[in-house]
């Protein structure tokens, strides 16, 4: 996860922390007249509405920080990992997830054969009987070496 998703996650779940956090006033600290109400509302239990507000939007935000936290976790966007070696038509990405080799075109500079590391970009349309190509936007991540193969 990059950065700004950490900050901004962390962002969302101290705001969430916060809202949940602010604990009603017990009825002996309120004011007659708010007592009054309170036990008007009837068999809620001095629930007002102002705290029913208040826990409808504790909710709400404990459940948006959650998804949002989930989605950020999980979604790396357009990005393969893999060992980057030189292949016949140039630097080549051995792909981790789907075990395909595709052709690196574009910002390919950075990347150095023999290294495993996490690209951002996006799948070429493959044409007939060639090997599949990734435009490169970035690379992502260098994770060091890549392990020596049995």
């Amino acid at each position: 996860m990059n950065a700004v998703r950490r900050k901004t996650l962390a962002i969302t779940l101290v705001c969430a922390l916060a809202v949940t956090a602010a604990a009603p006033q017990s009825a002996q600290a309120r004011p007659a007249a708010t007592q009054r109400q309170a036990h008007a509302i009837g068999p809620i239990g001095g629930v007002t509405g102002g705290d029913a507000i208040a826990i409808g939007v504790a909710i709400v935000a404990i459940g948006a920080g959650i998804g949002f936290g989930i989605y950020f976790a999980f979604h790396h966007g357009h990005s393969l990992t893999g060992c980057a070696v030189t292949g016949a038509n140039g630097l080549q990405l051995q792909n981790k997830g789907d075990q395909v080799t595709y052709s690196l075109v574009g910002a390919v500079a950075t990347i150095k054969p023999g290294d495993r590391v996490r690209v951002s970009g996006k799948k070429v349309k493959k044409s007939v009987g060639s090997t599949p190509q990734f435009l490169v936007d970035n690379l992502s991540k260098d994770y060091g070496a890549c392990p020596a193969t049995p």
